[in-house]
């Protein structure tokens, strides 16, 4: 059996009621390409910030060339040659690749203490070729390289000790190529095995199914904090690795798949060709009354588009609410139109945390009660008592900080905000991320209802089958493009997710 260079045995990691990790153990050997697969919630950041130092474990072990390597820290893991990058690694775009490479390991000086500039170009130029990089100039600025090419360079930077006395034992991956153009996704992959050429552990995270079975020699799979099996990916096929992902139940037919409602006559939303960021000329309709599922994977600009219809990121394109015309990257003309946005992550963007919960549901309301000038406690405190009571807020106390409820009563009373102006239209990203089983019952029920009154719904998630359970239509989204539309009742979870990570 070859000898693992990094093993992580039997460990655990329990926040509060939860295991993130129920005795998970995983090894590594050297020069190997290991792929950690799971959906959201599997524990897969978890297992990446326990090898780093971030999280302790509360029971098990990280074994480093078969000696315990104790408690980590972040020094600690840089010492013993663990490197970590994620999805968007730091870079500084104003500077060289020449210094963006030497902030890793630090400048060398000559012997009158100044930065010397021809030895850290050469060194820069040496890394870079002997990971077969011949088109990135060390004199090139990083601003001006292509997201492919600064992903490459943050590589090298992390790289560059295995040609040191200092030597890289493990290179972490998070979602490397998430936000990449399909033809650049090939260029980091065949750096990641010129990398793994030179003697370098590869750990990489991401849901492409493509890229897992290209790019991996082994696979392991978290589900629930457990670790459901560790094989050689040549091993497997597509449809396999998406049901070990998803689990039995995913993979059973969704009884409660969609609300089969029939098409409306009319239509809400109409959008064409629109165009920004990671989206691609996409074009939708929406009826009135209907709730659409967008799938996709991360980077595959499902969170964008959202962003682009409420008009928080400029775009090209049309788009139509009730045959009326919305302004390009004008949120509030959107909300004077009837559409309303619930982002990602509520906390930063979506609410006011340290403010009462009475200011954070009527912040989109308070016209119906207040002058230009003055706005009335009681009027406020009395409608947000009827949202909270709506909606099932709980504890029903308006006066209590936002950021004291949970994050299932949070999100209730952010639909409930966005219901008492009884819009036309409500974008919905990540509806349930974060809440616990009773909340997510409650949340769809309010969507379900909200819709059944006439509101149009977009929803992105990724959780497939959350989108199955809620939609009457599902578009699925790939690479900034829509690839095709399904119809909720007649596809399982793990169909889904495959449709969404390749490219069939």
């Amino acid at each position: 059996m070859t000898e693992s260079s990094i093993e992580v045995r039997n460990a655990v990691k329990i926040f509060g009621a939860q295991r993130a990790l129920n005795d998970v153990s995983i090894s590594f050997t050297h020069g190997e390409i290991h792929a950690l697969a799971g959906l959201n919630g599997s524990g897969k950041s978890t297992f990446v910030k326990v090898l780093a130092g971030v999280h302790s474990l509360d029971a098990g072990a990280v074994l480093v060339n078969g000696a315990g390597a104790g408690e980590l820290t972040p020094s600690k893991a840089s010492e013993l040659g663990l490197q970590f990058l994620h999805q968007d690694p730091v870079s500084f775009a104003h500077l060289t690749v020449t210094d963006n490479i030497a902030v890793g390991a630090g400048y060398t000086r000559s012997s009158h203490g100044r930065v010397d500039v021809k030895r850290e170009r050469a060194w820069a130029a040496e890394v870079l070729a002997r990971l077969g990089v011949d088109d990135i100039s060390p004199r090139a600025q990083m601003g001006g390289l292509s997201q492919a090419q600064r992903t490459m360079v943050a590589i090298a930077r992390a790289v560059q000790y295995q040609w040191s006395d200092r030597g890289v034992r493990l290179l972490v991956l998070d979602e490397p190529t998430a936000s990449l153009p399909k033809h650049e996704v090939a260029l980091v992959s065949d750096m990641v095995r010129r990398v793994a050429a030179e003697g370098v552990t590869v750990l990489f995270i991401t849901h492409d199914l493509d890229m897992i079975l290209d790019l991996a020699d082994r696979v392991s799979v978290l589900r629930d904090g457990k670790l459901i099996t560790t094989t050689d990916s040549s091993r497997l096929d597509k449809p396999q690795l998406a049901s070990l992902m998803v689990g039995e139940e995913g993979v059973a037919e969704q009884s409660t798949a969609a609300r089969r409602r029939p098409p409306s006559s009319s239509t809400a939303l109409r959008a064409r060709e629109v165009s920004g960021g990671r989206v691609d000329r996409v074009s939708l309709d929406v009826g009135t009354g209907e709730i659409l599922g967008i799938a996709g994977l991360l980077g595959s600009g499902r969170s964008t588009l959202l962003s682009l219809l409420y008009g928080a990121q400029t775009r090209d394109g049309t788009v139509e609410l009730n045959g009326r015309p919305l302004k390009p990257g004008n949120p509030r003309a959107a909300r004077r139109a009837g559409v309303g946005f619930i982002p990602e992550d509520r906390r930063r963007h979506g609410s006011f945390p340290q403010m009462s919960m009475a200011d954070n549901v009527t912040v989109a309301s308070v016209r119906q009660y207040a002058s230009p000038y003055w706005i009335p406690q009681r009027g406020e405190r009395e409608s947000a008592l009827r949202t909270m009571e709506e909606f099932d807020v709980r504890p029903c106390d308006p006066d209590k900080p936002f950021r004291l409820f949970s994050g299932g009563n949070q999100q209730k009373s952010i639909i409930g905000r966005w219901a008492r102006i009884s819009p036309a239209l409500l974008l919905l990203d990540e509806p349930t991320q974060g809440v616990d089983v009773h909340a997510r019952v409650q949340i769809h029920t309010a969507i379900k209802h909200l819709a059944e009154e006439g509101l149009s719904v977009i929803v992105v998630s990724s959780d497939f089958g959350e989108l199955l359970e809620l939609s009457d239509r599902i578009l699925v989204m790939r690479r900034g493009r829509v690839r095709r539309e399904v119809d909720p009742a007649a596809i399982k979870e793990d169909q889904l997710l495959h449709l969404a990570a390749t490219d069939e």
